[in-house]
Parts: C-alpha cells; sequence; structure tokens
C-alpha cells in the first residue's frame, strides 16, 4: 500500500478519500455527543449542531474534509520540495494521525480551522525573497484570522507568519501592517455582516478577549490522555531529532521553509499553555507539520516490507483503539 502512495499520480491522489474513508468507518454508526469547548470561534456555531443532528452527512463532510486537506498538503510537499523525493506520503501520514484515536475524529471549529491554517501557510511560503508584491503576507494573516474565528488557538499561529516573514525576506514596517491588516479584515468583515444582519446571538465583541490562561493542559494526565500523549510525545522526538536529516541535501529556499515547519510545530504546540478550554482534541493542531516532516523517515526505510509491516501495524492500533470499547 505505501508503493501506491509512493508515486505522485492523479488517481493515487483520488485514492486519498477511500483511504480517510476506511479509518474514519466507524464516525457513521458511533453514537453523536456535542464537542463544544471554550476554545471555539464564533464561526464555529453551527458544527455542533451539523455534527449531532445530521450523523451521516457531517460524517461525510469530515472525512471529505481530510481528504482536501490531505491534497493540500501534498500539493505544498511537491510544490517547495519538502521531501527527499516527491511522494503522497505526507498527505497519508495527516490521515493517519488526525484519525489514530476516536477523540480526534470529530467535526469541530479545530478541523475547519486547519483548513484555513493550511491555506495561509501556503500563502506565507509564496513570500520568498517577495520584494515588490506583498499581498502574500496580507493572505497569510488573513487565512489565520479566518481559521481562529473557527478554532480561538489558531491566533498563537500570527506567531508563525511573523516568524516566516523574518525567515524568508527582509521584513519592513510595511510588512508588519500587512500582517496585522491580514488577521483583522475577516473580524472586522464578521462584524460588518452580523452588525448589518442584526445577529446578537453572534458576540464578536468576545473574540478580542481571548480565554487566556497559563498552565500545563490534560493535567493531571487521565488514562484516556495518556496513550495520545504518550504516542504524540515519540513522533515529536523523532521530528527533533531528525532535523539535520530532514534539511541535508535540500536547496536554501527548502531549508527555510523546513525550518517554518519546526517553529509551526513548536508556536501550536506550545498554543495548549496558553488558551483555556482546550480539549484532547486540540493535539492535532500539530499534525500538519507532523505530516511534512515524516515523509523522510518513511523513506528512510529501505525495506519495503519492514515499512509495509509498520504501516500495517499502525493501522492495527488505530483499529484497535476504535473499537477497543466494543472487545
Amino acid at each position: 500500500m505505501l508503493q501506491f502512495f509512493k508515486s505522485n499520480q492523479v488517481l493515487n491522489s483520488l485514492m486519498l478519500f477511500p483511504y480517510a474513508l476506511v479509518l474514519n468507518h466507524a464516525l457513521f454508526f458511533r453514537s453523536r455527543e456535542l464537542a463544544y469547548t471554550e476554545a471555539e470561534g464564533v464561526l464555529s456555531g453551527w458544527i455542533n449542531a451539523f455534527w449531532v443532528n445530521s450523523p451521516f452527512l457531517s460524517a461525510l463532510f469530515l472525512v471529505f474534509i481530510l481528504f482536501v486537506k490531505a491534497l493540500l498538503i501534498n500539493r505544498m510537499s511537491i510544490v517547495y520540495r519538502l521531501g527527499n523525493e516527491i511522494n503522497l506520503f505526507p498527505g497519508m501520514v495527516y490521515i493517519i494521525l488526525v484519525s489514530f484515536l476516536p477523540t480526534f475524529q470529530v467535526l469541530s471549529g479545530l478541523v475547519i480551522g486547519q483548513l484555513f491554517f493550511i491555506i495561509g501557510l501556503d500563502a506565507l511560503f509564496q513570500t520568498y525573497k517577495r520584494h515588490q508584491d506583498k499581498g502574500m503576507l496580507f493572505n497569510s494573516g488573513f487565512w489565520i484570522g479566518l481559521a481562529s474565528l473557527f478554532y480561538t488557538p489558531y491566533l498563537a499561529a500570527i506567531l508563525v507568519v511573523i516568524v516566516g516573514a523574518f525567515i524568508l525576506k527582509p521584513v519592513k514596517l510595511k510588512d508588519w501592517l500587512l500582517m496585522v491588516n491580514g488577521l483583522l479584515t475577516p473580524y472586522l468583515l464578521v462584524f460588518t455582516v452580523s452588525f448589518a444582519l442584526g445577529n446578537p446571538a453572534l458576540d464578536i465583541f468576545r473574540v478580542f478577549e481571548p480565554n487566556l490562561h497559563f498552565g500545563i493542559p490534560f493535567f493531571p494526565v487521565e488514562i484516556e490522555s495518556f496513550v495520545p500523549m504518550l504516542l504524540v510525545s515519540a513522533i515529536v522526538l523523532i521530528v527533533l531529532v531528525n532535523y539535520q536529516f530532514y534539511t541535508s541535501k535540500k536547496g536554501i529556499r527548502t531549508k527555510k521553509n523546513i525550518d517554518i515547519i519546526y517553529w509551526t510545530l513548536i508556536i501550536l504546540g506550545l498554543s495548549s499553555l496558553f488558551f483555556d478550554g482546550i480539549g484532547l482534541q486540540h493535539i492535532i493542531i500539530i499534525s500538519v507539520p507532523l505530516a511534512l516532516l515524516l515523509q523522510d523517515s518513511i523513506l528512510r526505510i529501505e525495506n519495503q516490507l519492514t515499512a509495509e509491516i509498520v504501516h500495517l501495524f499502525i493501522l492495527g492500533a488505530l483499529f484497535f483503539f476504535q473499537y477497543q470499547n466494543f472487545i
């Protein structure tokens, strides 16, 4: 199966949809519960109602969103040459990461916001050595702002835009203005539409006062949190110790983009310390940088049979966690 995703063909890319469908098939017969948290943004109000009241359509919509995000991640990897070879592994890894536990398989503001974050990250990569065209910094800030309207902790991603701008190009005062204006524009648009429609239920002002705090999330560690935290910690450790390997034999632009991906991993990972009301699903906020980086670790396994066995073992663990309550 891994050899199938090793080739960058249109049909192979489309096969990511049934792959996501198989890994998330339990959604179609699992009982639904409200998953709202205080970290949800003002545009996420419709999501919980859709998730609970339309089980089949919301499950299909979630799988489709995962498929679209996997395609966008693969496109970024290929266009910016982030891996040692052109392949579809980043999208595949992303689908595995966000489907690994039933807690992750919930349609929420985080899932929708992550789509706009990926678009914003792609816009940031396009600012490399741009001295005249400044539109990409505004676009990056805009998509990050829109992502935070669905999931408030994505406000931290504006630090990714700022750090990334310094890595990719000389930053001037107007660049700062573009980033900040881009971030605020979605808020102003939503406020304007809400005000024009006379919608008192959409309290846009609360997004300017996010529930910030400092604390260690998921502590004390409960049994349902221990396994995902242990697994994610192991994956993050693998990525961190392989920084030299991921950046070796890469061009200057690719190295800069990989540095931004590492900063994304750090900043989004630390966001859990500063926002209140996050749930266990918040862990998948770092799935995008992990998926983009882990592709070279897969390619590093020279024996194809070994790689396939590891892949099947991971899928077996995924299905075990999905059905452990029925065993």
